[in-house]
């Protein structure tokens, strides 16, 4: 291993180098003079007497005169985190752009083999409405009826799409849309499926999930 100051050991031995035997005084540093006079403190003087003294000459810059709660306490109220996401699911259907197929009111199927070709087309108008239905207040064995007679009628006068209004069911036991459930049933049957090709529900403004577009044959 190196040992760099081994050689000053040796030459102190040899005498060629010698060590100071005095050693440095502490440097003495003189006090700062003090700017201000110094008052000696009494004696036997209290916790709270000792603080007035400490304290005496002390001036207030100003704004420690200010009240630190100067607003009154905020009201926190509780929060029903099911309402507020119905709340804003509300305002966001009302006011929002929302298609009828990402509701959960929608529904489409098709009954010919190509009537899914047709699905888009057909949900987004773009065929003409020849003639519609209304079956509010009918019972199902009425509703399957008329609803037959209606779409054979259609096909014998060369109508390609009609328009089905169902309703939504707010009037049913429990809101639920019995007629809106049977027509999928319906228009998939044997004697349906030789003029039926597809079918989806309406758009806003022919009734949304109260209604249906019914593509037929030619």
């Amino acid at each position: 291993m190196d040992k760099p100051f081994a050689i000053l050991e040796q030459w102190v031995r040899e005498g060629r180098i010698h060590l100071s035997q005095e050693m440095p005084s502490e440097v003495e540093v003189e006090p700062e003079p003090r700017d201000f006079p110094f008052e000696a403190m009494p004696q036997n003087l209290s916790d709270g007497e000792l603080f007035d003294f400490a304290m005496k000459d002390v001036k207030s810059l100003g704004w420690s005169a200010v009240p630190l709660h100067n607003r009154p306490p905020v009201e926190i109220q509780g929060q029903d985190e099911e309402q507020d996401a119905l709340r804003v699911l509300e305002e966001f259907l009302r006011e929002g752009n929302v298609e009828i197929e990402d509701t959960a009111e929608y529904i489409e199927g098709f009954v010919h083999p190509h009537g899914r070709l047709y699905l888009h087309d057909l949900r987004s108008g773009r065929f003409s409405i020849r003639a519609h239905l209304d079956m509010h207040g009918l019972t199902l064995q009425d509703a399957r009826f008329v609803l037959e007679e209606f779409l054979i009628e259609s096909v014998r006068r060369g109508f390609t799409c009609v328009r089905v209004i169902h309703g939504r069911g707010r009037h049913s036991h429990k809101h639920h849309s019995v007629l809106k459930e049977n027509i999928q049933r319906w228009l998939c049957t044997r004697r349906m499926s030789r003029h039926v090709i597809a079918y989806t529900s309406a758009r806003r403004c022919d009734g949304g999930g109260g209604a249906v577009y019914v593509l037929l044959r030619k």
